[in-house]
Parts: C-alpha cells; sequence; structure tokens
C-alpha cells in the first residue's frame, strides 16, 4: 500500500482535526466572559499544543495502518517536526500569557502555590530536554536505549501534568463533562504508550525466537539468523523491518530497528547490520541459542505487484534491505529488471558482493559498483553516486520504476535531488534513513 495525494490529505486533515479537539472540548457550551486577546490567544496555544503533543503518541505507536501508506522514514520525520511544533506550542502559552501579563508569573512562584509551581517548573525543563535530546542526542552523548526511555518519560511528564494542570485552572474545563472529556483524550494517547511498552511485550513472550547463527560478512557487518521456536514465524516482506531484543525478556531497554535480509519465503529469519553501535558491536559474540523477540513487520520500502522494476540506490550497509528484495524475487522467480547503484569505500569490502553477483545470473538484476578509494586494480566506477551517473542508468521507461535508496544521509539527500531532477515523481521514491532522533 503506497502512499497518495488522498491519503496525504486524509491523514493531514485526521492530524489537524485531532490537534484541536482539545480547544473544541473547552469551547463546548457556556464560555467564560472573554478576557484580553493575547490571554486568549496564549490559553488557545496551550490547548492546541497539548493536542499536538497527544499525538506523537500515535506517530510512535507503531501502527501498521499508517506506517505502510508513508513508510516509517515520512512517519519518523513527521514524528520529529510535528514534535518541535507541539513543544514550541506549549512553551509559547505561559510565555504569551506572562508578556500580556506578568501576574501570570506567579504560577512559578513556589510561595503561593508550591506544587503547582513545580509541576510547571518540571514540564518547563521536559519541554527544553525533549528538544535538546531529540536534536542532539550524539552530540550530548545520550545513548540510544536511555534516550528512548528518557524520552517517553519526559513526553508522558508533560502530557499527563499539561492534563492536571488544565483541569485545576477549570477556566475553560469546569463543567466535571469538560474535564472527563479531556481527561479521556490525554489519557487514551498516554495508553498507547502503555500499549508499546508493556501490552505489546507481554504478547511477544509467547512468540520467541531463537539465534541459530552469526556469520560474519564483508564490511565489517554480521548477519544474525533466527529462528521461531513453538510458532510459525513472522510474514513480512522483503524491504520491511521489524524490532529486536535479545535476551530472555522482551521487557528491554535494548530494542533497535533493523531491516530483514533475509527472503520472506524463508521461514528462517535473517537481519544484517554493521558493528557500528552499542547493540550491533556485540553481535559478534552472540551465542547460538540465545533468545530473542521480534516486534514488526514494519515499513513500506517494498516492491508493489504493478511496478514494472525496481532502480536501487544504495551505500554500505544500506545493501540489506534490497538485499531482501532481491532473495525475495529470486524465490518468487520475479524476474522484473532491477538495476541496483551500490557505492562503498573499498571494493574488499563490499558486503554481499559474491552473491549479488550470482543473483545477477538468475534474475534481471544490472549491478553498478561504485568505490569511493579504489585501488589500482579496480577498472569499474569510482568517487560517489551523482546525478550523472544516475542519469546514465536510468531505464527508457524510468517513469513506470520505483526507486529505492538507502544509506548514509549525504548519498540519500543526494540521490532524491538527483532523481526529482530527472523528471522521476516522488511518488515513486522510497527512502529508509532509520533516522530515530
Amino acid at each position: 500500500m503506497k502512499f497518495t495525494y488522498q491519503k496525504a490529505f486524509f491523514w493531514f486533515s485526521v492530524f489537524v482535526v485531532l490537534s484541536l479537539v482539545p480547544l473544541v472540548f473547552a469551547v463546548l457550551g457556556p464560555i467564560p466572559r472573554p478576557r484580553t486577546f493575547w490571554i486568549e490567544f496564549g490559553v488557545g496555544l496551550g490547548f492546541v499544543g497539548m493536542g499536538v503533543m497527544a499525538l506523537q503518541f500515535i506517530s510512535t505507536g507503531r501502527l501498521r495502518w499508517i506506517a505502510p501508506s508513508f513508510g516509517s522514514d515520512f512517519v519518523l520525520q513527521f514524528h520529529r517536526q510535528a514534535g518541535v511544533i507541539g513543544v514550541l506550542l506549549v512553551l509559547a502559552h505561559p510565555i504569551t500569557l506572562i508578556l500580556s501579563n506578568p501576574v501570570y508569573l506567579e504560577y512559578f512562584d513556589p510561595r503561593v502555590n508550591f506544587l503547582r509551581a513545580l509541576a510547571l517548573s518540571v514540564v518547563t525543563v521536559a519541554l527544553i530536554l525533549l528538544i535538546i535530546t531529540s536534536i542532539w542526542r550524539e552530540e550530548v552523548g545520550l545513548r540510544y536505549e536511555w534516550w528512548r526511555v528518557s524520552h517517553g518519560v519526559l513526553s508522558l511528564a508533560v502530557v499527563f501534568i499539561g492534563m492536571v494542570h488544565g483541569i485545576q485552572v477549570g477556566h475553560y474545563l469546569g463543567p466535571f463533562w469538560k474535564q472527563g472529556l479531556w481527561a479521556g483524550v490525554l489519557l487514551g494517547a498516554i495508553y498507547l504508550v502503555v500499549h508499546t511498552r508493556v501490552v505489546r511485550p507481554w504478547l511477544m513472550r509467547r512468540r520467541p525466537y531463537r539465534i541459530v547463527e552469526i556469520n560474519e560478512e564483508k564490511g565489517d557487518s554480521y548477519t544474525m539468523t533466527l529462528e521461531p521456536v513453538g510458532h510459525d514465524g513472522m510474514k513480512f516482506r522483503g524491504g520491511q523491518f521489524a524490532w529486536i531484543t535479545v535476551g530472555d525478556s522482551p521487557y528491554s531497554l535494548q530494542q533497535h530497528p533493523f531491516s530483514f535480509s533475509s527472503s520472506d519465503r524463508q521461514k528462517q529469519i535473517c537481519f544484517t547490520a554493521k558493528a557500528l553501535g552499542d547493540f550491533t558491536s556485540t553481535w559478534e559474540d552472540m551465542k547460538p541459542g540465545a533468545c530473542a523477540y521480534l516486534e514488526g513487520p514494519f515499513g513500506a520500502f517494498t516492491l508493489e505487484p504493478y511496478t514494472k522494476g525496481a532502480f536501487f540506490i544504495i551505500g554500505g550497509i544500506g545493501i540489506t534491505p534490497v538485499m531482501s528484495i532481491l532473495r525475495s524475487m529470486y524465490d518468487n522467480r520475479d524476474l522484473r529488471p532491477a538495476i541496483l547503484l551500490y557505492g562503498n569505500n573499498d571494493e574488499h569490502e563490499i558486503t554481499f558482493d559474491e552473491e549479488l553477483e550470482e543473483l545477477s545470473h538468475f534474475l534481471d538484476l544490472k549491478i553498478v559498483h561504485v568505490i569511493q578509494e579504489p585501488g589500482e586494480s579496480w577498472e569499474g566506477h569510482n568517487g560517489y553516486i551523482d546525478e550523472d551517473l544516475i542519469k546514465r542508468y536510468l531505464p527508457e521507461n524510468k517513469h513506470e520504476y520505483e526507486y529505492f535508496i538507502c544509506g548514509p544521509k549525504p548519498l540519500m539527500d543526494s540521490a532524491e535531488s538527483a532523481l526529482r531532477a530527472q523528471g522521476i515523481s516522488w511518488l515513486r521514491i522510497f527512502s529508509e534513513r532509520f533516522q530515530i532522533v
């Protein structure tokens, strides 16, 4: 299920309407006598900001009926941008009120009301920390696992305290039925976090996996092969991904998204990753027989049946989801044409180079290797995958192909721009960054 303008308009409309729900609840029924414009405007910013913040729990709730339409990359980037907007709206609420009337500073004065001042101070600090840790996580040295925990805790704190604050102030939420609606919406959003972090892991305990083997690949990468224990395994499509937890329990800080690298026709499931992060650097030491849990599948980085062909622009370990697609094409006897532009630093570290060459003999697959720092014996393309190279290998019926981009951010940004410059509709371009923050 791919992206369309109709879906975009529908979901954007849903987002806007749901963002305004708290504000609509506030103005239902009898309305208090209006105050100055800027005071009412500041109050409105608070209601809308809380609506946007509550919706953030939906975009991170791993809802399969959203991600297949847009892809994980789009959903995550939208979540990030919408989150920033939500934080700014909530911060603008007290700032606007204080600037319009300094008497509102009393809300932060512990001498007037200690608990209220403490709660609002906590929210302010939480909002600032949300922005800092989300945009500059690596710069502040925060590990991914702890970022996930802190991000969730800070977001929950903001929404919960905001809910209580709105009820306590009571200017627009005085009637009990309004308070119930207000609390119901925000508690519903909070439940999505509980469902993702508590309910789903509990369900995952019934469907464990066992590590069969860990194989070293070229390019300082490793492939983890899993088999289901006591169940039929997971149905997925080539190019999708799942969240992995390795250990005796699915309740763990360590949960990461990885693309499948195996065919969607095989019962055993494979994931391939480069030994870069705190988690992937431990793969080489993992032992067969260890327990693992999977949540998924997710993502729309998939080749649709109606597409005439596939054009892949890949860098480094970004080859992982493409291997899943190509292996699936082989097992499904899918002979549609495919073109792979594959960039690497060194020709001796091309992950899956031998299998790719073998697949090219059975599939209608053209492989173009591009090496950044080639050796003296290298006779292929060198440098970077740029617009000239992409233009050179575009098929004549280029508007009937789907285009898949995965790799380092500079490659992905330049490839997307190059394809658009060649007249390729962005509806046919699919990118997978896994840039969580």
